[in-house]
């Protein structure tokens, strides 16, 4: 099955950031923000095919089945999890999801050389959770990326925000 091709905003955000990345000009904290419903998730998920396929087609492609399955050992996904009695989800990303996710990316990646977090909603994110977020920003490895999503970029702490380029929708 093809994906669907992009809105015009969505292709233009993509094309920028990925000629940021093949130029080496783009660091390992990312913002991507905009109000909701523009399509930032998929964005940032198409962008983790390129950069966990290393830039080539096929692996570009391989990369980006294995997003879509849910099942790329490289891409860590942060969102609402269910509570603890399991009967709804929270309404805040909380910090032992943070601690989980720096686990694994203290180790090596299981393909290529590179790892991608994507937190969506990146503004749901409690305070103990942000601080342990913002160790992982200020120490990055090398092929490590982490990247926010948030309709309101302006509930993250400014120390977070200063740490990671923006990508406007």
């Amino acid at each position: 099955m093809s994906e669907l091709p992009f809105a015009p905003w969505q292709q233009r955000a993509y094309d920028q950031t990925v000629a940021a990345l093949d130029a080496g000009r783009l660091g390992h904290g990312l913002l991507i923000c905009g109000p909701e419903g523009l399509g930032k998730r998929a964005v940032a998920l198409k962008l983790a095919a390129h950069v966990l396929g290393q830039g080539e087609p096929a692996a570009n492609q391989r990369s980006a089945q294995l997003i879509a399955a849910g099942t790329h050992p490289d891409l860590h996904l942060i969102s609402f999890v269910p509570n603890r009695t399991g009967d709804k989800l929270r309404t805040e990303i909380v910090i032992e999801q943070v601690r989980e996710i720096s686990q694994k990316l203290a180790l090596t990646p299981q393909y290529g050389i590179a790892q991608v977090v994507v937190v969506d909603p990146a503004d749901a994110i409690n305070r103990a959770a942000c601080n342990a977020l913002l160790k992982t920003l200020e120490e990055p490895q090398p092929g490590r990326y982490l990247w926010l999503i948030s309709a309101q970029p302006a509930r993250l702490p400014a120390t977070v925000r200063s740490r990671c380029q923006r990508l406007e929708f």
